[in-house]
């Protein structure tokens, strides 16, 4: 077990610094259908909550993914999310279904400097019984992968994707790509599910 040694004296901002820089944020999901017509107008909606950080068009079973981060303090932070969805997103109209992910396990790459926009792809994977630990691993050393978490429910590994944008080789095409060639083809890899968003906005 790791200790922590402060000094005998000790200011309260150097204590509050300290316990600052110890905090850990929970970066967690948010899948929303929506009415037809109604996507853009609940997109912006998000904009005033302070815990989303970016929210995604995309197509498919879902009209838009959200991002989420709130610090791992002494309260939950599981509670704030579930909060959030409940109270104050869903009270707005519009919805039709949500789905909430909060991950049980998190494992993310330092997020490098570009100079080129970047476009995000989200990619849920389902593993074989008893290998979606080994298979986050194995994810991360794909250079794309982000950030990997370990799910509850159908989908057990969520692959979070960074491509630069580029008129050459279209992110929807590189992530597709990526997917293919590489994630798919990873041992324990049992089905795979992609949104590759239409519009985001990233704080």
């Amino acid at each position: 077990m790791h200790a922590i040694h402060f000094p005998k004296l000790i200011s309260r901002k150097t204590l509050k610094d300290a316990q600052e820089k110890c905090v850990v944020t929970l970066r967690s999901f948010l899948l929303i259908k929506s009415k037809v017509g109604k996507e853009k107008e609940i997109q912006d909606r998000f904009k005033e909550f302070p815990e989303v950080r970016e929210t995604h068009l995309i197509t498919g079973k879902f009209d838009l993914l959200i991002a989420l981060e709130s610090p791992e303090t002494e309260i939950d932070p599981r509670r704030k999310i579930v909060e959030l969805v409940v109270e104050r997103v869903r009270t707005g109209g519009g919805i039709t279904d949500t789905r909430t992910i909060i991950p049980i396990e998190t494992n993310q790459r330092p997020t490098q400097p570009s100079e080129r926009p970047i476009a995000k792809g989200f990619v849920f994977v389902a593993s074989e019984a008893g290998k979606s630990q080994a298979l986050m691993g194995k994810l991360l050393e794909v250079p794309e992968v982000r950030g990997v978490y370990l799910l509850f429910g159908k989908a057990d590994v969520l692959a979070e994707i960074e491509v630069e944008k580029s008129f050459i080789n279209p992110p929807p095409q590189r992530i597709a790509t990526i997917v293919e060639k590489r994630i798919a083809k990873l041992p324990g890899v049992h089905d795979t599910e992609t949104y590759v968003p239409l519009e985001s906005i990233i704080k």
